[in-house]
């Protein structure tokens, strides 16, 4: 049976990509499109098989009339505001109501790919990789993580990668903070999160050896307009709801601008600091089984301070 999309394009808001973009993306889905609230209202409450909405309004009545469909239906916000912006609208409930927030952003290239990206990730059910995000036939750079004795040559190896593609000192030096968290997660905070409770007791100073069936993969690769960094774990253990409880929470301290220099925190203080770096932070879990984290960063346009940027935020359950 075809995929059902919902497309919402509402007036006064950024509008969407064209529709065109989810009949490529779609691959013989259904592609219904309404511009008012009413409309999609009326549809949510008659069309109980739709899988996906897209929405360019943080509309809390929308999202709801989705979600009361079931747990399976994906939602996903197209939106210039910011996190803290989209949060206010939907009434601090967007942990509940939203599982991907697409930045719409001017140009479009960007909006469109993560977009295109997105659907067909929801509709093959094809989520792992960085090489989705990459144009065709794009190197990918993959690093096996034995534990905290790589973190200096990797980190070191993906900066000199950046350096050699262009993409300045500031860039740089934020994906070296990327890969360095990414890679604090994998080694300390994953196994945690995964059982291996022995890893707790550690200081993240501490060295690590992972165990072979412990160990983690860093992937990396650029093609000159998007630069995409991963790590996966084989635990598995990382929930939906937590991801946007940990942002929600780490963005509503009063004290979050100074957060992002502090080393203490664990995963949820990764997490942020790796949205905070980049454009894009994707979640791709196989519970039990795998969790990549992939930061995505837009090589023509630098990264803004958080209140003024709109950044993507995704989470995918295989």
């Amino acid at each position: 049976m075809n995929s059902k999309v919902l497309y919402i394009d509402l007036n006064g808001h950024k509008p969407l990509p064209d529709a065109s973009v989810l009949r490529v993306a779609g691959n013989g889905a259904e592609i219904m499109s309404v511009t008012d609230q009413k409309s999609a209202l009326a549809v949510l409450s008659t069309s109980k098989d739709l899988d996906t909405i897209v929405c360019n309004c943080p509309d809390p009545e929308i999202f709801e009339a989705a979600k009361a469909i079931g747990t399976d239906v994906n939602t996903v916000l197209v939106t210039e505001n910011t996190m803290e912006q989209y949060s206010k609208l939907l009434g601090g409930k967007e942990d509940v109501l939203i599982d991907h927030v697409i930045a719409n952003r001017s140009p479009s290239p960007w909006t469109i790919n993560e977009l295109r990206v997105t659907l067909q990730k929801i509709i093959r059910k094809d989520i792992f990789g960085i090489d989705k995000y990459l144009a065709p036939a794009t190197p990918v750079h993959e690093l096996t993580v034995k534990g905290s004795a790589d973190r200096e040559s990797y980190n070191s190896a993906v900066m000199t990668f950046a350096e050699e593609n262009r993409l300045g000192q500031y860039m740089a030096k934020l994906v070296f903070g990327i890969t360095e968290e990414l890679l604090m997660n994998a080694i300390y905070d994953a196994p945690v999160a995964g059982g291996r409770h022995h890893y707790g007791e550690l200081p993240r100073t501490s060295a690590v050896s992972l165990a072979p069936n412990e160990y983690a993969k860093l992937t990396y690769g650029s093609d000159g307009a998007v630069f995409a960094i991963s790590v996966a774990d084989p635990f598995g253990a990382l929930k939906r709801e937590k991801l946007f409880q940990y942002l929600k929470k780490v963005l509503r301290r009063q004290d979050s601008a100074n957060l992002i220099d502090t080393k203490k925190g664990g995963a949820g203080l990764g997490l942020f600091k790796i949205l905070y770096s980049s454009h894009s932070l994707i979640c791709n879990v196989r519970k039990d089984q795998i969790t990549e984290v992939v930061a995505l960063i837009d090589v023509q346009h630098q990264v803004r301070d958080f209140s003024k940027m709109a950044r993507s935020v995704h989470y995918f359950s295989a």
